[in-house]
């Protein structure tokens, strides 16, 4: 099998991650609802990894709270058999293995997207990460946004209403 892709050199040079949007979101089984549950916007690889790592802990928590938490006092409980998905156990793994966090951080680092998801019995849940890139301006558009900042932003043109007259503030 052919692939083309361009040198290195020339993807870098046009493009290049400026930051790493993460989200953690639950699907349910059936491939027809997303629910968004965080979000993140890392400004390097390591705090894109980092984050990963912390939200795999924290949604763990979420899938199994501690069964002796005051709110499950007077839950009625059941022990899940061997034979159940854990999701929260393989959260747990992912999160402590320091092999599954430089993975993670090699792959961000080379400006690719990750993704890490499990499953259980009702929905699957995942971890990703997207790296948010620009797009250089030319050399010339660069000169004549250097030249010209109102040109730059939109937000230069700042617009204030008329005062009223101290004649008009009795009417």
């Amino acid at each position: 099998m052919l692939t083309l892709t361009p040198p290195a050199s020339v993807r870098t040079s046009v493009r290049s991650p400026i930051a790493f949007r993460c989200e953690a979101t639950a699907h349910d089984l059936g491939g027809t609802r997303e629910v968004l549950l965080a979000t993140y916007r890392g400004r390097s690889p390591r705090l894109a990894a980092r984050w990963l790592r912390a939200e795999a802990l924290h949604l763990s928590r979420l899938l199994s709270p501690d069964p002796e938490a005051k709110f499950f006092r007077d839950a009625p409980l059941a022990i899940a058999g061997p034979e159940a998905p854990r999701p929260d156990a393989e959260l747990r793994a992912w999160a402590a293995g320091d092999q599954a966090y430089e993975h993670a951080l090699r792959a961000l680092a080379a400006g690719r997207a990750f993704m890490f998801a499990v499953t259980d019995c009702d929905a699957r849940y995942s971890l990703r990460v997207y790296p948010l890139l620009a797009r250089r301006p030319t050399p010339a558009r660069a000169r004549v946004l250097a030249r010209h900042p109102s040109h730059s932003s939109a937000l230069a043109q700042v617009h204030h209403l008329p005062r009223a007259l101290p004649s008009d503030q009795g009417k």
